[in-house]
């Protein structure tokens, strides 16, 4: 760095850097660069960065909106309709037990009768819950005629390990459901069902969960893959001991995750399948920097975050990001009220045309802003310009990519809970297990029911009943 490139930071007396050499000017100016790197990394929180909402810390106070705050009291709000468990038919009931008065309360007459409209009380309970051994016993018999020894056969819908399909049903819904990992699983199964189960072979019972839902599971990456827009997403994790990625891939339907050691391009072409042509919504990660333009929409969650950033570093770069973030946030409030009917499309194209120009001037003017980050930031969304409204064109595209992020949410969860997978098997039964559930979610159907009949239906030699609708 030459003497002439040296420009004085304003933190540096000017008697100071007169008095200075150049290799102690160049000091100065790197150790406060470096200062101001650290104060802008101490800084950062889930409001102003792509870090997750977890990262804050419990000292933090959380990121929230600018919003007026509501005089409402916590809890059910003064009219809204009371909500009570609803009575199911005495029929269905196991048990009926009658309480009557036996003599006036007021002169001691003896009573008799029934009312003919009782009042109705009913209590739900659980019985302690053992599990059932059935002994199948193989016999071997020698013929009475030319002596050859017959042995029986156990009938091919007897499980040939030592566990049937309710156990399978019930370690698979712990495994994804629960978010447990497989030693509280083996307590559970001890606790609850007095059931001694190892750990070694709940991971076996966690394969057969697997293969038991691997064809549901072959379905939903057919079906992302046939999408016309998806959300992806990736977040660390651990595979024996080692650095690895959750992926998950949202489509029109179900949801597809997967356990790999890249974060690399190489991945999203695997989990997509070369041919994929449809729309990508992502957090701007370099992994999808090969798409093109007009089939990559950027999330705006994330971007608004970075326009935060740029507000937070004050200066010219707080103007630039006052009026990215403003722009953005209007032009997500209008789109949320043309989906929900409030306005027609001609409104919503009006407020577009005039918040894309005011987007892309305050980009052209950010580039040239003195702070080299927010140049660089809008110096590249200018160049991509068109990623930031390919949701304008096409109805089925989400200007954010939630949904990714939310389906991610639960394994965030589940991998601070277990500290990761510890081998490969263990990394696909989960992908396998969690795609399931996460697609039964989506479609709004019990993901337990589910798991039970599948897993069922591969025990007694069964095609799977299928879990996505016929389009």
């Amino acid at each position: 760095m030459s003497e002439g490139s040296l420009i004085k930071p304003e933190c540096i007396p000017q008697e100071a850097w007169d008095q200075s050499g150049p290799a102690a000017r160049a000091c100065f100016v790197m150790l406060v660069t470096r200062i101001e790197e650290l104060e802008r990394r101490l800084g950062m929180n889930s409001g102003n960065s792509s870090l997750p909402p977890s990262s804050d810390g419990p000292d933090r106070a959380p990121v929230r909106t600018a919003r007026p705050k509501s005089k409402r009291k916590r809890g059910g709000q003064f009219g809204h309709p009371k909500r009570m468990r609803p009575l199911i038919p005495t029929a269905d009931c196991d048990r009926v037990e009658q309480h009557r008065p036996t003599a006036c309360s007021e002169c001691g007459t003896k009573l008799r009768g029934d009312d003919p409209d009782p009042q109705r009380h009913q209590v739900t309970d659980l019985q302690p819950m053992k599990p059932t051994v059935t002994e199948h016993q193989i016999h071997t018999l020698e013929c009475p005629h030319c002596g050859c020894r017959c042995f029986g056969q156990l009938p091919h819908t007897v499980p040939k390990g030592c566990f049937g399909p309710g156990v399978v049903a019930v370690v698979t819904t712990m495994s994804s459901l629960g978010r447990l990992s497989q030693r509280i699983i083996a307590q559970l199964l001890k606790d609850l069902f007095e059931l001694d189960v190892s750990g070694g072979q709940i991971s076996r019972l966690q394969s057969i969960g697997r293969r038991a839902l691997q064809p549901a599971y072959d379905h939903i990456v057919a079906d992302v893959r046939d999408s016309a827009a998806v959300n992806i997403d990736e977040t660390g994790w651990r595979e024996n001991g080692s650095k690895a990625w959750l992926w998950t891939v949202v489509g029109r339907r179900g949801m597809v995750f997967a356990i790999r050691r890249s974060r690399s391009r190489s991945i999203l072409t695997e989990l997509l399948g070369e041919a994929y042509q449809g729309i990508v919504g992502s957090d701007r990660y370099a992994a999808y920097s090969h798409l093109e333009d007009h089939r990559h929409q950027f999330c705006w969650a994330h971007l608004i975050r970075d326009f935060q950033a740029m507000i937070d570093r004050g200066a010219a770069s707080a103007g630039i990001g006052t009026r990215l973030k403003d722009g953005g946030q209007e032009l997500i409030h209008h789109w949320n009220r043309l989906r929900s009917g409030e306005i027609r499309r001609g409104t919503f194209d009006a407020h577009f045309r005039r918040l894309r120009a005011e987007i892309l001037d305050a980009l052209c003017e950010g580039s040239q802003c003195d702070h080299a980050k927010t140049a660089e930031t809008c110096r590249r969304l200018g160049n991509e310009c068109s990623s930031l409204f390919v949701f304008v064109d096409h109805p089925g595209v989400s200007p954010t990519n939630n949904a990714a992020e939310q389906a991610l949410r639960k394994s965030v969860i589940f991998r601070k809970l277990s500290f990761g997978t510890e081998e490969q098997t263990g990394s696909r039964n989960l992908c396998v297990i969690l795609s399931i559930v996460e697609t039964c979610r989506r479609l709004k159907q019990p993901a337990l029911a589910y798991l039970h009949d599948a897993i069922h239906a591969y025990f007694a030699h069964r095609q799977a009943p299928r879990l996505l609708p016929i389009s």
